[in-house]
């Protein structure tokens, strides 16, 4: 009787162990085989090398350190010039010449009048020397009276003329200076920059140590020898630049080639208003803004050329080389005081892996990896289609093949059918530890993944989006299991 009882107990005690375990080795399959996405791996080599941080650039050109405006008088026609754009003068070269056809006649003209002047003067005295003899010799008391009166206004009259012949002898003098100053002279050593055939100003010399030369110039010479680099921001980013303040200045052709230099002068007068794009921060929304300059002085000007177009931005330690593993925050996962990556495993299959974190680095918002990872290995950044158990790829175009198509056009994606859970328990299309990073502009430490960062582009266009929304930072972990590291360093 007893057998009888025990031997149904042991068969519901086995048919229940059984139950368990299929549920663990089922729930285990549909664990390892991901949610039958790719999943976008790169080299921990080669993103340790990238340079990562905040990199707003903005746009920059080599300008000499002095700038010389020579304005032409509206009055004057110029009659030669003698130099073109590009030429290379000294002091005291001849630039242009005016006609002096006209002045000259006007001088002679000038001179007619004051003969006449002087003359008109010599014919008061000698009248005035008549009236005091006739004044002398009269008896008669109204005689007197009236010669009296009569020299008084001669001599008032004298003193017009002798007036009339000083102003006269002025404009005499200065239109002989003009037409001995016909011919204009370089105030300095350069290169003609720019002449302006529609400027109309008088002529004068005007030295540009400032924001901008002069428009109306006739010609502008800008100095040889030392470079300065002139650079443009708009309103909301202005303010980043102090005297002082470091920057990297990079070639627009060959972003490996760059010098180091110091902001020297910051011009808070507005130069115009123009939609972002031209100037600016690179990657402007398109709006209207107020544009302003700031000036460079580099370390070292080599390989530099007048004119050139630059990249400038600041200085925050990204050519600094590091000894080591380092990995920008959004790469790492944060689950109370431990740290994870996801890591592609020796199956070719991407899994949630521990790492030891070192030092952190704010400027540049990495993290030393100590140990659990190596630069031959590939990790891939934490968004949500990440799953562990998801195939790997280092093919950007085989996932963006896969997002038009479907997942079921990967390999292995019926697996991944066949593994969803049909009681839609724990349903949640992350993996375990799934992590993301929320990039909304103006959240508390937000994270702005520069143009190098996780599927960024470096052909220098300033753009910080990857090749797709879908490896973009997304929003907050749904599954609540981790943190995912902000720019503010270890939570």
């Amino acid at each position: 009787m007893k057998k009888k009882v025990i031997i149904p107990i042991i068969i519901v005690v086995l048919l229940i162990i059984a139950a368990v375990v299929f549920v663990f080795l089922y729930r285990g399959r549909n664990k390892a085989s991901g949610n039958g996405k790719l999943t976008y791996v790169e080299s921990v080599g080669i993103i340790s090398t990238k340079s990562v941080g905040v990199e707003s650039r903005y746009m920059g050109v080599v300008e000499s350190q002095e700038t010389k405006s020579i304005n032409k008088d509206a009055n004057k026609t110029v009659k030669e010039v003698y130099v073109k754009e590009g030429d290379v003068v000294k002091e005291g070269d001849e630039l242009f010449s005016y006609d002096t056809t006209d002045m000259e006649l006007d001088l002679e003209q000038m001179n007619l009048d004051r003969t006449g002047i002087v003359n008109t003067i010599a014919s008061y005295n000698t009248s005035l020397t008549d009236y005091k003899t006739q004044r002398d010799n009269a008896t008669n008391e109204d005689d007197i009276l009236s010669y009296t009166s009569q020299i008084n206004s001669i001599n008032t009259s004298i003193k017009e003329q002798e007036y009339n012949l000083t102003v006269k002898d002025l404009e005499i003098t200065k239109q002989q200076n003009a037409i001995d100053e016909a011919t204009v002279t370089a105030p300095m050593s350069g290169i003609i920059k720019k002449i302006n055939e529609n400027a109309g100003e008088s002529t004068s010399f005007d030295m540009n140590e400032g924001s901008t030369e002069d428009s109306n110039a006739y010609i502008t010479i800008i100095a040889e020898g030392e470079y300065r680099i002139k650079g443009t921001a708009d309103e909301s980013s202005i303010r980043l630049f102090q005297s002082g303040t470091p920057v990297l200045i990079r070639s627009r052709v060959d972003e490996s080639i760059y010098w180091k230099g110091t902001v020297s002068k910051v011009d808070l007068e507005p130069e115009s208003n123009n939609t972002d794009g031209g100037y600016g921060m690179m990657g402007g929304s398109g709006t209207m803004a107020s544009s302003y300059s700031f000036y460079v002085k580099p370390e070292n000007t080599d390989d530099m050329i007048l004119g050139q177009h630059l990249y400038i931005e600041l200085d925050m330690g990204q050519t600094d080389v590091k000894s080591g593993i380092f990995l920008p925050s959004y790469y790492l996962i944060q689950e109370n005081d431990e740290y994870y990556v996801w890591k592609q495993g020796e199956d070719n299959k991407i899994v949630k892996t521990k790492v030891t974190v070192g030092d952190y680095d704010e400027n540049l918002d990495v993290f030393q990896i100590v140990d659990g990872l190596k630069a031959e290995d590939y990790i891939a950044f934490p968004n949500d289609d990440v799953a562990e158990g998801n195939e790997c790829t280092t093919s950007y175009e085989d996932v963006q093949k896969q997002n038009e198509e479907g997942p079921d056009s990967s390999e292995g994606s019926e697996e991944g059918m066949e593994s969803t859970n049909p009681d839609n328990e724990g349903t949640d299309s992350t993996g375990p530890g799934d992590e993301s990073i929320d990039d909304t502009e103006g959240s508390d430490g937000d994270i702005i993944i520069s143009p190098d960062g996780p599927g960024g582009s470096s052909d220098g266009s300033g753009s910080g989006d990857g090749p797709s929304s879908d490896l973009s930072p997304a929003d907050d972990n749904p599954d609540g299991s981790g943190t995912v590291i902000s720019d503010e360093g270890p939570q």
